[in-house]
Formats: C-alpha cells, sequence, structure tokens
C-alpha cells in the first residue's frame, strides 16, 4: 500500500474514533430519561362488623348506632397512618319473627352502611332470649371478611338477651371468630341482667373471652330531681345505679365503671326485692331520703337503683363512646396507628 493511502485510512480512523468518543461522552452526560420507580406503601386496614340485636326493645340503641357510625369511621381514618375501613352489619332476631339473621356486606361507602342500619326497626322479639348464636355465625360466615392476617378484624356483639338454643353453639362460633382473627367485643344493653337472670352477662362475657374481646355493660344517663328541689345526674348499668358528682355531669359516658373507679360516681342504694314496683321504688327511695319518690317515678328509675324492672331513657346511652374507645385500641394495638385521644 502506498504511504499517500495509509496516512489518510489513519486520519479517516482518528476522526471515526473522535466522533464515536464524542458521542460516548453526550450520553454520559444526558440525563437518563427513566421513570423513577416509587415505592408503593399500602394503608393499614380494618374490618368493622355490627352485630345487633334489633327486637322490640333495641331502638334506643340501634339510632345510637345510626347517628354515630360517621364520626366513628372518620375518627378512626384520622389515625397515622390513615387506615381504609370498611363497615359491615348483621341483623338479628328470633324465629317467629321477620327474620331470624340478615347480613349487610362489608363497605367503603358509609353512606350506604347508614342507609342499610336506618332502614332497620326495632321489632319482634318478646320471649326474652334471642337467635344471638345464630347471629354470630351469619357474622362470621356470611360476612365477607379480609382474609389478610394483616388486616384488623372487630365485631360488636350488641344485645340486650341472652342466647336461644337452636342446636348451635355460642361457644364453637366464638372460637370459629378468632380462628379467623376476629375479635368479638359485646356489650350489654339494659335488660341484659334480666334473660334470665344473669345468664345473659354470664355468655356476654364468655363470648368475649372465648374471641379475645372484651365485654362492657352500656351506661343510660337520667336526670332526677332531689327533695330540696336541685338536679342530680343518674347512670344506670346493668342492674345498679349510679349518682355521678356534680363535677364530673358532663364526663358520663365514660360509664359507671370508670366513674367509679375515679371516685367520680357512687353508687345508690339497692332496694330489696317487693311485690310491686312502687314499692320497690319507695324503698329505693328511703334510706337516705334526699330524692322525691315522685321524679323516680316521671323520669328515672322507677323501681329502684337496682331494681331488675327499672326503666330507663334507652336513647341516652353511651353506646357511641363505647365503640370509638374499642375501636380506637384495636387500630392503635393491631395496626399500630396513633390517634390523638
Amino acid at each position: 500500500m502506498k504511504p499517500r493511502s495509509i496516512g489518510t485510512l489513519a486520519a479517516v480512523t482518528f476522526l471515526l474514533t473522535t466522533a464515536a468518543g464524542v458521542q460516548l461522552c453526550a450520553k454520559e452526560s444526558e440525563p437518563e430519561d427513566r421513570p423513577v420507580s416509587q415505592k408503593v406503601v399500602k394503608r393499614p386496614r380494618m374490618d368493622l362488623a355490627f352485630c345487633i340485636d334489633t327486637t322490640g326493645s333495641m331502638q334506643g340503641e340501634i339510632d345510637m348506632v345510626k347517628e354515630k357510625v360517621k364520626e366513628l369511621v372518620a375518627k378512626l381514618a384520622s389515625g397515622k397512618p390513615a387506615p381504609d375501613i370498611r363497615v359491615g352489619m348483621v341483623a338479628f332476631r328470633d324465629k317467629g319473627d321477620k327474620y331470624v339473621t340478615r347480613a349487610y356486606q362489608f363497605t367503603e361507602d358509609i353512606d350506604k352502611f347508614v342507609a342499610d342500619i336506618s332502614s332497620l326497626s326495632a321489632d319482634g322479639g318478646g320471649d326474652s332470649p334471642e337467635a344471638v348464636t345464630e347471629a354470630l355465625k351469619a357474622s362470621v360466615e356470611e360476612l365477607e371478611w379480609d382474609d389478610s392476617k394483616k388486616t384488623a378484624k372487630l365485631l360488636f356483639l350488641i344485645g340486650d338477651a341472652g342466647p336461644k338454643s337452636y342446636g348451635l353453639s355460642w361457644q364453637d362460633e366464638s372460637r370459629a371468630a378468632i380462628a379467623r382473627g376476629i375479635q368479638i367485643n359485646t356489650i350489654g344493653c339494659d335488660g341484659l341482667t334480666s334473660f334470665p337472670q344473669t345468664q345473659g352477662v354470664d355468655v356476654f362475657k364468655e363470648i368475649a373471652r372465648l374471641a379475645d374481646g372484651r365485654f362492657e355493660q352500656l351506661s343510660y344517663r337520667q336526670e332526677v330531681a332531689r327533695a330540696d328541689g336541685s338536679r342530680s345526674v343518674i347512670v344506670k348499668s346493668g342492674d345498679r345505679a349510679y349518682e355521678v358528682s356534680s363535677t364530673a355531669a358532663g364526663e358520663w359516658k365514660k360509664g359507671a365503671a370508670r366513674l367509679m373507679a375515679a371516685g367520680k360516681a357512687s353508687p345508690l342504694p339497692a332496694a330489696p326485692a317487693m311485690a310491686s314496683r312502687r314499692a320497690k321504688m319507695s324503698a329505693f327511695a328511703a334510706p337516705s331520703g334526699s330524692y322525691a319518690a315522685g321524679a323516680m317515678l316521671e323520669g328515672a328509675l322507677a323501681g329502684g337503683g337496682a331494681g331488675a324492672g327499672a326503666s330507663v331513657d334507652r336513647r341516652v346511652n353511651n353506646l357511641d363512646s363505647v365503640l370509638l374507645d374499642a375501636a380506637l385500641d384495636k387500630a392503635e394495638s393491631s395496626l399500630k396507628v396513633k390517634y390523638e385521644r
């Protein structure tokens, strides 16, 4: 090959190499136009269900859930991190009524849930024990619970009567619930202690124990007149009544047990068992002489402080407070969600 040709070839090779180097440098200096992968953080989840006795005496408690469930869900969703909440419900009565159990599937649409519970009315019942065991079975098997072990699952059993035996075992249904990670909290409404005797309370307590939950008796507020004309706040819980101290009257929704523990309420004397409600009322008022018998008949605890037959306005209850405290506790313990209380 001639020298000139060799020189020309070398020059061309040099130019091509230089151009390639410049192009490579340019590519290396250009920012990469690639999407930046972002880690998707899954929000904690909670399934919250209500198993509610809808027989004739339960309208006050049904109304409280209807009126306060939006606030409950909003508070739960305000945690850090904010959990996703689904709500569902099983309504129950007894055999011979319009229905025994009726399931309303889980939904994130709180307005739909409010519409569902607003369609319910208290009716039927009347023969003490109700279809509690069937309701537990429906709550566990018919509601479509999230199968993930990471999802917190809480079921509230709310009623004023113990279970009737129809061949099912409330013990087995309670164990079946916790086997699926469903905690059951039981809430005793006014009258539970009477059906029959203390069996209702004992069963509700045992259901909660078996399903890793807790039992709480609702408190009902009454305002009564003293003989001197002053007014006093009374809360009835279970088969006892308590006078709330004047400085803690606004705290009554904490419930009788907490108020007693804090020294903010004191038990009223129990009425001995007597033949008539009027006699029991008089016996209740007699020991202290501080309450007017007429006021007891009109507004508060006709039948006595501990009287089985005591009459209360069941619309004025602390169910909303009981539900909220328990749901927040569950979210904090199972999901590690933090709340301002």
